[in-house]
């Protein structure tokens, strides 16, 4: 999967013209494909939930300077066990130009997450729960036209994960890694 996303976006920054910024103030949206895996723990068992499944999101903020910029995410994982899994955080970004093209930036803030669905087809095994926890992330962008990145980055997210609709106690702890690639059109 990773060697799908990684050979294309190889190409895309060996061909690149270097009239680009990376990081330019002002606002940007973006859409991003990866790879997530989840973890969740309640008091009696654990469970690797989605290994390896397909992460997809849409992203978009704002660049106050070269240096700090603010954004929000929202995604969904791949189902796996007839599980949904969505999210979306808001996180304050800092960017380091490495040079024209090239910065590092690195976010840290609030995630919500809900996952709903009946684990392995069995309607009594119904989960419906959401919940809010932090995110942290760092990646690499690299500007490849005027007012077009790539990047490319990991996030991870920590929620806890109660019941949403029901008074049976479910209490999760979710923990998820997702490694990205992403587009993002600066205005």
């Amino acid at each position: 999967m990773m060697k799908k996303i990684l050979l294309p976006l190889a190409l895309v920054l060996t061909t690149a013209s270097g009239a680009a910024l990376a990081d330019q103030t002002g606002p940007y949206v973006g859409a991003s494909l990866g790879n997530a895996t989840t973890d969740l723990k309640a008091d009696n068992w654990d469970y690797n939930y989605d290994e390896n499944v397909v992460a997809y999101g849409l992203y978009g903020g704002y660049n106050f300077t070269e240096n700090l910029g603010l954004e929000a995410t929202l995604g969904q994982t791949g189902e796996k066990d007839n599980i949904k899994k969505g999210y979306a955080t808001l996180t304050p970004r800092v960017m380091m130009p490495l040079n024209d093209q090239f910065s590092l930036f690195a976010k840290a803030g609030v995630a919500y997450v809900a996952a709903d669905g009946n684990w392995q087809d069995i309607e009594r095994a119904h989960i419906d729960v959401d919940g809010w926890g932090w995110t942290a992330g760092a990646g690499v962008n690299f500007a490849v036209a005027e007012h077009v990145d790539v990047r490319a980055g990991i996030d991870y997210l920590s929620t806890d994960l109660k019941n949403a609709d029901n008074d049976k106690d479910l209490n999760l702890d979710s923990e998820t890694t997702m490694y990205y690639v992403g587009v993002n059109y600066n205005f």
